[in-house]
């Protein structure tokens, strides 16, 4: 039975959210932060940590502290005169001096990219002129703010260049990337109701198309486009348009509420089915310059025991010098986890965290679903990594942090004293204050 809740506060004051969990203390009580004037024009990161920015350029006092890349939001293309073409608006933006191609060729290639389904788009979203320059935005801001947001130097460079040029051919992926790039835009500056509608369709485009590609297989000439698409699609569960702590699946009860978890194990799977097209990939030099570190990183030689377990939670978990991923399901996930969570604080370490969870087996995963406590807190031993590391993965806000807390509030709530000291690492990171005396 799902906790009973109290009425969502108003966001504009300091108030108190109290979920009522059974078995545990009569409240649990989580406080909102203290009301404060907004930025209106501060960077991306400073808005998307939801803390206020000193709007200093080229980079704000916060960014600066925290060693992120400040980025700004691009000021609205001023038409040309009696125009509202995109050829017009697309010249003042911001994605010209990312790419080599004249508007009017990238235009074109975007119209390309969409492979003749402009037709279809919703009339509520406005005229085709009106969707092709949204689009045409989208890529845009794509290029010039999202993709500076991934940590790992190598991927940025293989987005900006290689994975442009095979979206031109690929549908899905062209309608990816213009998803992602609208996606971040109304997370930014929401409330732009065309934009949002174009953001819907989008994304439908893009998981018809791509499901399609898929069911055809993969082969080498595939693996590319369809490795690219895999990579992004994961942030739509991640960053939603809507989200409340109370529809976390610890409150929930419903299983598939942990979908947004699941499916970032997409890209694990298409590399299991065809990995031997890496090397003749455009992710070759990047995945492999990862895999380098991280097998060095993760020791996958040493297949049994509990070296290099964060110790604390190999006891929770039970695991000894006997342990096997077979014998323990907790075994990998937890084997994983552990050096990240020694790792120093930088936007490349940043990078290497956020790939556990497309590491899980769904064994675990299973596990967190039926809401096991000990699956439970490494989920939020790793949530709470994140939170710590939100200036370099800016989606983290989007979902991770509320999930975080809510997953702390579950587990303080049964009250186990066992599983009750574990939780004030993730508390910490999530900025979740745990009720002292249970």
């Amino acid at each position: 039975m799902a906790p009973s809740m109290a009425a969502a506060p108003p966001r504009a004051f300091q108030t108190t959210f109290q979920v009522t969990l059974r078995g545990g203390p009569a409240a649990t009580t989580y406080h909102a932060r203290r009301a404060h004037k907004k930025s209106r024009k501060g960077c991306l990161v400073c808005k998307q940590r939801r803390v206020k920015c000193d709007e200093r350029k080229p980079t704000c006092q916060r960014c600066e502290n925290y060693g992120a890349t400040c980025i700004y939001y691009p000021s609205p293309p001023q038409s040309k005169r009696g125009s509202s073409s995109p050829e017009a608006e697309a010249e003042a933006g911001p994605g010209r001096m990312l790419f080599t191609l004249s508007v009017s060729e990238l235009v074109g290639k975007v119209r390309q990219g969409m492979s003749g389904e402009l037709a279809f788009a919703p009339r509520a979203i406005g005229s085709p002129d009106v969707v092709m320059s949204i689009a045409v935005k989208s890529f845009q801001f794509f290029l010039q703010c999202s993709v500076n947001t991934v940590g790992t130097p190598l991927i940025r460079e293989v987005m900006r260049r290689e994975m442009l040029h095979v979206a031109f051919e690929n549908p899905y992926l062209m309608y990816t990337i213009l998803g992602c790039g609208i996606l971040h835009m109304n997370r930014v500056s929401p409330g732009d109701e065309p934009r949002e509608l174009a953001e819907a369709y989008f994304w439908q485009q893009a998981f018809g198309l791509y499901s399609r590609a898929l069911e055809a297989g993969v082969t080498e000439k595939t693996f590319s486009p369809l490795v690219s698409g895999c990579m992004l699609m994961g942030i739509t569960s991640l960053v939603p348009q809507t989200f409340d702590i109370r529809d976390s699946w610890v409150f929930t009860g419903r299983p598939s509420d942990l979908n947004w978890l699941a499916v970032q194990g997409g890209l694990n799977c298409i590399l299991q089915m065809a990995g031997r097209y890496v090397p003749s990939s455009i992710w070759a030099v990047p995945f492999m310059k990862s895999n380098e570190v991280e097998t060095k990183l993760f020791r996958y030689e040493v297949e049994r025991g509990r070296e290099g377990f964060h110790t604390g939670l190999a006891d929770l978990c039970e695991i000894d010098e006997d342990s096997t991923a077979e014998t323990s399901p907790y075994y990998f996930a937890l084997k994983i986890l552990s050096p990240l969570l020694e790792l120093e604080p930088n936007a490349q370490n940043a990078a290497h965290c956020a790939t556990w969870q497309g590491r899980l087996e769904p064994g675990f995963v299973t596990l967190c679903r039926r809401r096991d406590p000990r699956a439970l807190v490494i989920l939020a031993y790793w949530m709470g990594l994140m939170c710590s590391l939100s200036a370099w993965q800016p989606w983290v806000e989007g979902r991770v942090r509320l999930e975080c807390i809510a997953v702390c509030m579950y587990l303080e709530g049964l009250g186990d004293p066992i599983i009750v000291p574990y939780l004030e690492y993730p508390a910490n990171g999530c900025g979740y204050s745990l009720v002292k005396g249970l």
